[in-house]
């Protein structure tokens, strides 16, 4: 297995296949999540209403306190006074009864003076329908717990008969009654507790279950198509009143069902952005690798590239410094031989040199107006003798007179490099074409040759540095790895664009656009 491969399989095992497995488990939980979270706010719902109904307790609670307060005082006029003052405080309380079980005496106090004998009299019925629960608070009191029985007067206004027996004398059988108006209860005293448990985060209501009216509710009664119920409890004290709790204008199915989508959506855009980094990881670690392979083969064809001269440069000088030469016409082919090979060498090197420069961009361009079509005729001319010892066939279309912008070496350089490749990579059919033209504010140059051609698969690579091809007739040729990518530099230095035409075994053009002067 390559270093690529057993990279990307790393990456895979550590990092993508775990994310996604967990990723899978948490979308099959959610729709169970969905029910505990569902569950869950039903009973913080619950609690809500819990503590509203406490709270009427505790209201409720402070009154009888009170009111076994003013029994204790042994005046009867004061007793009556501060009976009277708790209902003068509290609205929602109407009357206050006492009724003796053994003198069957009842006792009224009322806010109105004289007492309202209407009202008195209205309570008699009551006292008297209620026996078996007299009995029963009686015995719970005993037992050492007060129990408060709520009872409904058959009044207009619905009222309400809280009755218990108090624990301050025990050895009297009295029951006392509060008699309240539920809407007044609901509204003053139970209201701003409502408001304060609502706070615009939940829809609170009271009413009546008979007749469904809202008698109190903590939003606005426009908004009531908006409101979506969620849960309905009965108001301990009041019998035939009822708490409701709900949302303003989402129900909690949707909630909840909102906040699975949220998490899905989260859980999958975590995903995707994992994905993308693994594989961002993924292609700049094969492309370091693949630079560091290159590096290593460029190392050694470069070795190789320089070895080859410089052994016949050495065999060539030594032969003629121990004057074993036999006649002047090998002496000049020797000297021929060495010039040629040191030229090859000192290309290989200034190549070498020129892509260090350009690529640590140290290299400074003199850029001037100059003409591209006398350059590369001067490029063409140095390379004539050349190309016919190759049994090269030129063809040039370079008449056409074109001006750019730019640096006379460098694009001198781009030329020649561009001619070697085609020398290079021809085999049988050695036949070479350049041509200058312009079109739609670029200058066109274009080096055809008729040789091996580059695969599709790695056109795009061929520009990189240090990149040799692999496999292939391509393979076979010596070289740096250095020139098409010196070629791309200069070219993007010069504000322009280099693209290839190839087909394998047919040859390839290099078309270089540069911007016109």
């Amino acid at each position: 297995m390559n270093t690529t491969r057993r990279i990307g399989l790393i990456l895979l095992l550590i990092f993508l296949l775990p994310a996604l497995f967990f990723s899978a488990y948490e979308i099959t939980t959610l729709n169970r999540d969905e029910a505990t979270i569902k569950e869950i706010y039903e009973k913080q719902l619950e609690a809500i209403l819990f503590s509203a109904n406490q709270y009427s307790d505790d209201i409720l609670n402070s009154w009888i306190s009170k009111i076994e307060k003013g029994i204790e005082i042994d005046s009867n006029e004061e007793a009556v006074k501060e009976v009277k003052n708790l209902m003068l405080l509290n609205e929602s309380i109407i009357n206050i009864f006492k009724y003796d079980t053994l003198s069957k005496k009842l006792e009224w106090f009322s806010k109105n003076i004289p007492d309202d004998s209407v009202e008195l009299a209205g309570a008699y019925p009551i006292v008297e329908n209620s026996k078996p629960i007299i009995k029963q608070l009686i015995e719970f009191e005993k037992s050492g717990f007060q129990k408060v029985e709520a009872l409904r007067l058959n009044t207009v206004e619905d009222y309400v008969a809280l009755m218990f027996k108090p624990k301050k004398r025990p050895e009297e059988a009295q029951i006392i009654g509060i008699v309240v108006n539920p809407a007044f209860f609901i509204e003053d005293i139970l209201g701003p507790k409502l408001q304060q448990i609502a706070q615009d985060k939940f829809a609170i209501s009271a009413g009546r279950v008979d007749v469904g009216r809202v008698v109190y509710a903590t939003y606005d009664s426009s908004y009531q198509a908006q409101v979506q119920e969620i849960m309905i409890k009965d108001l301990w004290l009041l019998p035939n009143y009822y708490l409701g709790i709900g949302t303003k204008g989402t129900s909690i199915e949707t909630i909840i069902s909102e906040r699975t989508t949220t998490n899905l959506y989260l859980i999958l855009s975590l995903d995707l952005i994992l994905i993308l980094g693994v594989v961002l990881v993924f292609r700049n670690v094969k492309k370091e690798v693949q630079l560091a392979q290159n590096k290593s083969e460029f190392i050694s064809n470069v070795s190789h590239e320089i070895r080859t001269p410089l052994a016949l440069i050495s065999m060539f000088a030594e032969t003629l410094e121990m004057g074993r030469v036999p006649s002047e016409e090998k002496k000049n082919e020797y000297y021929s031989i060495i010039s040629k090979e040191t030229q090859r060498l000192t290309n290989i090197v200034n190549k070498i040199l020129n892509f260090s420069q350009m690529d640590a961009s140290k290299k400074e361009l003199n850029f001037k107006p100059m003409s591209l079509t006398e350059l590369v005729n001067e490029v063409l001319n140095t390379y004539e003798f050349h190309l016919q010892q190759q049994g090269f066939t030129l063809i040039s279309h370079t008449d056409e007179e074109v001006a750019i912008n730019g640096d006379k070496e460098s694009i001198m350089e781009v030329v020649i490099n561009l001619i070697d490749n085609a020398i290079k990579y021809s085999e049988n059919d050695k036949q070479i074409e350049v041509a200058i033209s312009q079109s739609q504010g670029f200058a066109l140059l274009s080096v055809k040759d008729s040789g091996v051609g580059i695969p599709k698969n790695i056109q795009k690579q061929i520009f990189e540095k240090f990149y040799r091809a692999p496999t292939g007739d391509l393979a076979k040729k010596q070289g740096t790895g250095l020139g098409l990518a010196l070629v791309k530099q200069i070219v993007d230095l010069h504000r322009g664009k280099i693209e290839v035409k190839s087909d394998e075994g047919k040859g390839s053009t290099f078309i270089i656009h540069l911007p016109v002067s």
